[in-house]
């Protein structure tokens, strides 16, 4: 049987995988405390890291990542990092954020380009009041979103790489054997699959439904897709009535300036009167 192709596509097939792109921000200890790390600027209060990973019980994420490239803020050393092998993060102190560019690299066999994102890095506290309290208590700041990377009638050998049981051996013991299967048999703590084990079966997709073991579903999905949808509106919304009220202030400007005009014409033109006459 030959080898798959490199450059040969599978027509009519495309395949989804997640990835989350995050970051994480801590307070460092204050200009003078033991604990404070060495050789850091005064003003950097924060200690971060942005990041690209792998949503828990998913497929293995190298089976189809290459490295993944962070563009930070241009007055660190060296902005433009790159991460050939997981952990595919970058750590850095500071004091603001800033978006960061993210460009992520395929493996060679997909023959796809590379793609972008973006994600801004979120030093302080965000959210509603149990957000942030909960921010408060872990004395951390994350902020991630779940990104979805298709692949439209992927390359043949891609294919096999993503439809094969070797992308499920991660989550074995070191000495388990048994591909999918075997992997299927990992849990959680309360005996339920672990996130991507809907029910019981594998699937490279969302599942339906969430759950205490599943933190992004189809439905999660459509609720925050609807929710992005009700705030388009309100803003679209506030937009009309800002225009409706410039346009009010612009037609009281308008009559104040042709007001305001007719005046100082007369004034000038009794000014003006005042003057021939003493002149006389």
């Amino acid at each position: 049987m030959p080898a798959p192709a490199a450059n040969k596509r599978v027509k009519n097939k495309r395949i989804s995988r997640n990835i989350i792109i995050g970051s994480e921000a801590w307070n460092l200890p204050p200009v003078g405390h033991p604990d404070r790390p060495k050789n850091i600027p005064d003003d950097h209060t924060k200690r971060w890291t942005v990041y690209a990973r792998q949503p828990e019980g998913d497929p293995s994420l190298t089976t189809w990542l290459n490295k993944v490239q962070f563009k930070i803020f241009n007055t660190y050393e060296n902005p433009l990092r790159t991460c050939e092998n997981p952990p595919f993060e970058v750590t850095e102190t500071g004091w603001g954020g800033f978006t960061v560019d993210i460009r992520l690299h395929f493996q060679p066999i997909s023959g796809e380009k590379a793609q972008y994102r973006q994600h801004f890095l979120q030093l302080e506290k965000y959210g509603d009041e149990k957000l942030q309290a909960q921010q408060e208590k872990t004395g951390c700041v994350r902020s991630e979103f779940l990104e979805v990377v298709q692949f439209n009638e992927p390359t043949e050998a891609l294919f096999e790489a993503l439809t094969s049981e070797d992308q499920w051996n991660y989550l074995l013991p070191a000495t388990a054997k048994g591909g999918k299967k075997a992997a299927m048999m990992g849990v959680g703590p309360n005996g339920r699959p672990k996130r991507g084990f809907p029910n019981g079966e594998r699937s490279a997709q969302l599942p339906e439904k969430g759950g205490e073991d599943v933190p992004f579903s189809q439905e999660q999905e459509m609720t925050l897709i609807q929710t992005i949808r009700e705030k388009i509106g309100e803003v679209g919304k506030e937009l009309e009535e800002e225009s409706k009220r410039r346009a009010e202030t612009e037609e009281k400007l308008k009559a104040l300036r042709t007001e305001l005009g007719h005046e100082a014409a007369q004034q000038a033109a009794q000014q003006a009167s005042g003057d021939r006459s003493r002149r006389r």
